[in-house]
């Protein structure tokens, strides 16, 4: 392992030389777009595409369950380069005493590669990967596969010593996994702390918690505050450095799967495409979380919403430490069809949003949840997905336009060609401040291939894909900015 060391020392080091860099491209809402590149590696935040030219470029991915009821999942490395790629894919596991497993990998030029992880790492209820690749470039993502529904997320480009989770859910018997990956060769020590409608909470277990070098440590819902519809959670690190994730199996009024990364960042301002009214919406929830030390003014704008005597606008004041949450029903009757939502705060960063948004799918419901695109995303028109669908289907890709300027949008494919405009979606009409839903059509080529949409303006970008085996409706995931 100590061949190694050099390269996830440049993975710690490099964001904090690089803190200003990454941020250059963001623009205030009111101006109009530009032609952004990728981010260079930079502050611990949300996942993103490196350009940057490195020795190495190192992904660190959520985790996955691994576990005999046919649960598992995969991790998918896209190369969009001429050349071929090699790298080396590490797999942890939270088994006791279970050392981590490599594997060496190539990507051809302008391929993907999607791997078990369970082929590399047979042992341990979870499983995590950390994916290096040699030169830089590509960018990762993970699927995790369950009976009750998949859930893809994008891998970060770096660990962190805070994350941060605004919407957890432990109500009516619903299942709560935190999931610590220390890939590090030393042991990693960190403090929890949870907020909910009762106050804050710093479990004397969970102080000074240790999380042994390169495994993955588990905390259950066994050790998670019970039967709290809002929930937030801090994990700090006192000593290392780590990647955390939340898996959530839900019950009662929210129904299905999610396993998402946390925040490893505040940010003052947090946007949301996938808003929805009509009858097959049956809660739309945000979760406002401030785990500062100073109270904080918060104001929501629901975007693409003609006004009219529709005001959907509100002001909050979340106190320090604390967690807001709330519907789209506290707007009163909002219009049907589609809609945004952005939450700002007046001054430094100082929150994280998450959504809650649980739909019809059949007889029955499902529930996605997804943590919103931070500030330093606004100034980008590019947006690439590593996992596409396997299906065609309608409303795939849901579009923001954060400029008071109508556009137009481009869905691409990543083939032996290079990109491809997908037919059909080559110019796709985006409404100034406003919210397009794209379907993927049954094309050659295009489903099951990773995907690259682009705009005339500055957008976010979330997938609806199919939740898998089977099962009606859709699990959310933010796109990766680049």
């Amino acid at each position: 392992m100590n061949r190694r060391l050099p390269a996830l020392v440049v993975v710690v080091l490099v964001p904090l030389v690089l803190l200003a860099l990454f941020p250059l491209g963001v623009i205030s809402r009111g101006s109009t777009g530009t032609t952004p590149t990728f981010a260079a590696q930079g502050s611990p935040t949300l996942p993103f595409v490196p350009k940057a030219q490195f020795v190495t470029s190192t992904w660190f991915c959520g985790g996955v369950p691994n576990t005999t009821d046919a649960s598992g999942g995969t991790v998918t490395v896209v190369n969009p380069a001429d050349a071929p790629m090699q790298g080396r894919l590490t797999v942890f596991s939270d088994a006791s005493g279970v050392a981590p497993a490599e594997q060496p990998f190539e990507v051809p030029a302008r391929a993907h590669l999607t791997t078990a992880l369970s082929k590399v790492q047979r042992t341990g209820n979870y499983l995590s990967a950390m994916v290096e690749i040699t030169g830089g470039g590509g960018f990762v993502e993970q699927t995790a596969v369950t009976k009750v529904g998949n859930a893809v997320s994008a891998c970060s480009n770096s660990t962190s010593g805070d994350w941060y989770f605004a919407d957890n859910y432990t109500l009516n018997g619903s299942k709560e996994d935190l999931v610590i990956t220390n890939p590090f060769p030393d042991d990693a020590i960190l403090d929890f702390t949870f907020a909910s409608n009762d106050g804050t909470r710093r479990p004397q277990n969970l102080q000074g918690f240790p999380v042994s070098a390169h495994s993955i440590a588990v905390i259950s819902e066994a050790n998670l505050p019970k039967d709290e519809a809002v929930l937030a959670v801090t994990i700090h690190a006192s000593r290392g450095r780590v990647i955390a994730a939340r898996a959530q199996t839900y019950q009662g009024e929210r129904s299905g799967y999610s396993l998402t990364l946390g925040a490893p960042s505040l940010s003052s301002d947090w946007s949301f495409p996938d808003g929805e009214a009509g009858p097959d919406v049956a809660f739309e929830r945000y979760s406002i979380y401030n785990p500062t030390d100073s109270d904080v003014t918060v104001t929501t704008n629901m975007w693409g919403v003609a006004q009219g005597s529709f005001v959907g606008y509100r002001t909050d004041t979340i106190q320090a430490g604390n967690v807001l949450s709330f519907t789209t029903r506290d707007f009163g009757q909002v219009p049907k069809g589609r809609h945004g939502m952005t939450f700002s705060t007046e001054g430094d960063a100082s929150i994280v949003v998450e959504q809650g948004i649980t739909r019809k799918a059949g007889d029955a419901f499902v529930t996605s949840v997804v943590i919103g695109a931070p500030q330093v995303f606004e100034g980008y028109s590019r947006w690439s997905m590593a996992v596409g669908t396997d299906q065609a289907v309608a409303n795939v890709l849901i579009v923001m336009n954060l400029d008071s300027v109508a556009g137009t949008v481009t869905v691409k494919t990543l083939g032996a060609g290079g990109e491809v405009a997908v037919k059909g979606l080559e110019k796709v009409k985006l409404a100034k401040a406003g919210i397009t839903a794209i379907a993927i059509p049954n094309t050659p080529g295009v489903l099951g291939s990773p995907l690259v949409v682009e705009s005339s303006q500055r957008i976010i970008v979330q997938r609806l894909l199919p939740r898998g085996a089977g099962l009606r409706g859709r699990t959310a995931a933010l796109a990766l900015p680049g």
